[in-house]
């Protein structure tokens, strides 16, 4: 006959792998505490963009004669920090923080 122990060690075994099957397979997620573009960062990158890259690209990214369209495809940080002497794109990397290049990208994206 099976002892009251062993079959008490059992019912532990199966108690721990259903509790952990549940929390690994059937409890849902409850996915990213944050959202990756806060909504204040994308103001701050509206305004941002406004003073710093309206002045050629237009106020609403759609490009001008002296500048292209852009979109958060084209829009890169390396472009904002270094520019682009050949195609008259100063460079911001000096006026700047990178928080307020990456507020850009994201107001770019949003």
């Amino acid at each position: 006959m099976v002892s009251r122990s062993a079959i008490a060690v059992v019912a532990v075994v199966i108690i721990v792998v259903a509790v952990g099957a549940y929390y690994m397979y059937a409890r849902p997620s409850a996915g990213p505490t944050t959202s990756p573009t806060k909504p204040a960062q994308v103001l701050d990158g509206q305004k941002l963009y406004t003073d710093n890259c309206a002045g050629c690209h237009g106020a609403k990214g759609v490009g001008s004669k002296t500048a292209p369209a852009l979109t958060a495809s084209n829009a890169d940080r390396t472009k904002i920090e270094k520019g682009n002497v050949d195609k008259g794109m100063p460079a911001f990397g000096d006026k700047l923080t990178p928080d307020e290049i990456t507020a850009i990208l994201d107001y770019l994206k949003s």
